[in-house]
């Protein structure tokens, strides 16, 4: 009987070393499925940044266009304005101010001549 107590015992620790291996294989698959999941997260997390990243750079590329637009718009109007500001004004010329200087040496010898 004894003999069978032993090979009772013995059947019963190897069942439960393989039940102890079982449980040590799920939960270092477990650890693993875990870790893939965490990585994914992470590799994922780290894509979407990098999206947000890239569309934020455009938007900005994007940005800086219009306002280097706008302020070549500015300008030119305000070039233009100018230009049709002193075309509208008649500022004397050197000939102007001669023509009226021989005027007014002609007007002082009549003026003298009186």
């Amino acid at each position: 009987m004894s003999n069978d107590n032993l090979n009772k015992t013995f059947a019963m620790l190897e069942s439960s070393t393989e039940k102890l291996w079982d449980m040590w294989l799920v939960t270092l698959g477990s650890m693993s499925w875990s870790q893939e999941q965490i990585e994914n997260m992470g590799r994922k997390y780290l894509e979407q940044r990098q999206m947000a990243r890239e569309e934020a750079n455009k938007v900005i590329e994007e940005l800086t266009n219009q306002a280097k637009k706008n302020q070549q718009q500015m300008q030119k109007m305000i070039q233009e304005a100018v230009s049709n500001a002193f075309d509208n004004i008649e500022i004397p010329t050197f000939n102007y101010i001669d023509q009226l200087s021989q005027k007014v040496d002609e007007l002082s010898k009549k003026v003298d001549n009186l």
